[in-house]
C-alpha cells in the first residue's frame, strides 16, 4: 500500500474518507473500511468512478 491508496490517511468528510491527489480537484475517496474506491472531480459527484487498482502502486483495491 502507498500513500496515494492508505486509506488510514484520508481525512474523513461526511462518511466517506478522501485524499486530493496532486495539485488539481482530483480526490480519491473509499469508505471506511477502505473498500469501494473511487476517484473523482471535488464538488462534482456525478463525476465519481471506481478504481480497481491503485493508480500509483498498483495494487487491487477491492
Amino acid at each position: 500500500m502507498c500513500s496515494t491508496c492508505n486509506y488510514k490517511t484520508f481525512d474523513k468528510v461526511n462518511v466517506k474518507l478522501q485524499q486530493s491527489l496532486g495539485m488539481g480537484s482530483l480526490l480519491i475517496c473509499c469508505d471506511n473500511n477502505g473498500r469501494n474506491y473511487k476517484l473523482a472531480v471535488k464538488g462534482e459527484e456525478k463525476s465519481e468512478f471506481c478504481l480497481y487498482n491503485c493508480p500509483t502502486c498498483g495494487k487491487k483495491l477491492y
